[in-house]
């Protein structure tokens, strides 16, 4: 008896903690859900913890009080814990974002999709990001914001999808939709974002009218609250003006940009405001101060490997030498110019055409899969089909016998051999019934075992399909080829002089690691995986009679010490 009541009293107080530490969550509408979840959802991703504790006590409070939403959402949790952590795959969120759609908990399956399409992100499966993000738009779409606060920092995170790739007039649709919504301080971080990132929008489409009208409202909305921001929006509106070659506005706005930037250690910023600011200097004559700011811009710039603003600082800096009588040296600023605009250039081309891959591929999967679909569709048909003949034909035979034992049963009185004969058709027809059963169960297994073999034929084309994929082009190996030699005079023609057996492949890999590139960075300019790499290396080893343990980032400092 004590132990029966300790035992009880040791589980109600367990149920009082519980419930003390997720009561909030219990049978509540899920705005009043968004902080307690946010801060388990932080936890999960980023912080260095186990999280058992908090799925364990979830489940138990939803199981006392019979919660199916806590229950779903203790799934949701633990299924973003493995995969953010790379400890399952992204399967498992893409079940729960099925089945609380299928069960009606659109919150749920607005979080679970967002979290797919973040994954897929990290991963560089742009195109499958982006059809989640746009799934996720519609699911929304059954939401008001009251009922779903997240709902606007979704939206400007699709906005950014489409403004990574320069699709700005998407991406400006998303962005005037958070700012249209009612402001609350929960997603104040979209709010801005939102605005900043619709302001550069239009400036990338050359509406600076309507890009000054944007980072205005940002910056009275940032105004005594975020410094940060208000040097961001000062910053861009005086890079409108640069433009628009209105120094004397310009001036003072990018300087308060370089204050707060600087007071705030975001030196990629100060970076990105002293080069129009130099050049501003430079056509006022003030040569000595237009220097002292390219030097800083060009420290920044290194000190935060923020490399891709090179791109705007060479150009400067050439007519800052050429001002400054140095016109070797301007040539030499010029010619960087142009290598670090193409580089940025490249890079964005070849996300806009991984994309693209990526896209045709998922195109060619929706094609193959509803193919199988229909040729599935089409094989049920003829089954059930088949199968409805062969019944008519058994119900015909059974009526048929039933015929028979009425006949028989009138008959009884009939003639010794006239009954010894009624039962030899009963036995007939009986023989008769277990050939069609027969044939029906036969035809049943042909049917179902042609239709696996034409799934698995597909599926092998599909596959086939896979592989031939590629991604960088024989003219962006020309380029790539023709700087090389630049950097390294004569080194691929001694390659190639002594090591004629490479292939076009080999000397791809080979050169690439002369750039002290890492796996990764191979493999995306390769259009390869990294698997793939470890193929091209084991290749040339075998060509050139390498020891098994010789590493690629050798190949040049042992074989070719002298460039």
């Amino acid at each position: 008896m004590r132990f029966a009541i300790a035992f009880i009293g040791f589980f109600f107080i367990l149920s009082l903690r519980i419930e003390a530490q997720y009561a909030q969550l219990l049978g509540k509408p899920y705005k009043d859900q968004v902080g307690i979840l946010s801060s388990l959802y932080y936890q999960a991703k980023y912080a260095d913890i186990s999280i058992q504790d908090t799925l364990s006590g979830m489940r138990q409070l939803a199981a006392l009080a019979n919660d199916p939403d806590l229950m779903l959402e203790a799934d949701l949790l633990e299924a973003s814990y493995y995969v953010s952590r790379k400890l399952s795959p992204v399967d498992k969120l893409i079940a729960i974002q099925e089945k609380s759609e299928r069960e009606g908990q659109l919150y749920i399956a607005c979080r679970a999709a967002n979290a797919i399409a973040e994954t897929y992100w990290e991963q560089q499966e742009f195109e499958k990001s982006i059809r989640w993000h746009l799934l996720l738009d519609e699911l929304m779409s059954n939401l008001e914001l009251e009922e779903f606060p997240d709902k606007p920092i979704f939206l400007q995170e699709i906005g950014n999808d489409f403004f990574f790739f320069g699709d700005y007039q998407r991406a400006i649709s998303y962005f005037k939709r958070v700012i249209d919504m009612p402001f609350t301080d929960l997603y104040t971080f979209a709010f801005r974002h939102a605005l900043n990132d619709l302001g550069l929008s239009h400036r990338e489409l050359n509406q600076l009218d309507s890009s000054d009208v944007v980072f205005e409202k940002l910056l009275a909305h940032a105004d005594s609250t975020s410094p940060q921001w208000v040097g961001i929006a000062s910053g861009n509106l005086g890079y409108n003006a640069y433009l628009r070659k209105d120094f004397a506005r310009a001036i003072p706005l990018l300087l308060k940009d370089i204050e707060i930037a600087e007071q705030y250690g975001e030196l990629g910023l100060a970076a990105g405001a002293y080069i129009p600011l130099a050049d501003i200097y430079l056509s006022e004559g003030k040569l000595t101060l237009a220097g002292d700011y390219l030097k800083k811009a060009k420290r920044y710039i290194y000190q935060t490997q923020q490399l891709d603003r090179l791109a705007r600082y060479y150009p400067i800096a050439s007519k800052w030498q050429a001002k400054m009588n140095q016109p070797q040296k301007a040539i030499l600023y010029l010619d960087s110019a142009l290598i670090w605009q193409k580089s940025v250039n490249e890079k964005f081309s070849a996300l806009q055409l991984m994309r693209a891959n990526q896209e045709v591929i998922a195109s060619q999967n929706e094609k193959a899969i509803q193919e199988l679909n229909e040729k599935a569709k089409r094989n049920r048909l003829v089954r059930n089909t088949s199968l409805i003949v062969l019944g008519i034909i058994l119900i015909g035979l059974l009526i048929i016998y039933q015929q028979q034992s009425q006949r028989i049963k009138a008959e009884r009185k009939l003639k010794k051999a006239e009954l010894s004969q009624a039962h030899i058709e009963l036995e007939s027809a009986k023989t008769l019934l277990e050939t069609y059963r027969r044939k029906i169960n036969n035809n049943s297994k042909i049917i179902q075992s042609l239709e696996d073999a034409e799934d698995i034929g597909e599926k092998e084309k599909t596959i086939e399909a896979l592989r031939a994929t590629t991604i960088l082009t024989e003219t962006d190996w020309d380029a790539f080829r023709a700087q090389f030699q630049k950097a390294f005079p004569q080194l691929l023609e001694k390659l190639l002089d002594s090591y004629p057996n490479l292939s076009p492949a080999d000397v791809r890999f080979l050169l690439l690691t002369k750039l002290e590139l890492s796996s990764l960075e191979i493999a995306n300019a390769l259009g390869v995986s990294p698997a793939s790499l470890r193929v091209t290396w084991y290749r040339i080893r075998k060509k050139l009679d390498l020891q098994k343990d010789f590493p690629p980032a050798l190949f040049f400092e042992t074989l070719f010490s002298g460039q």
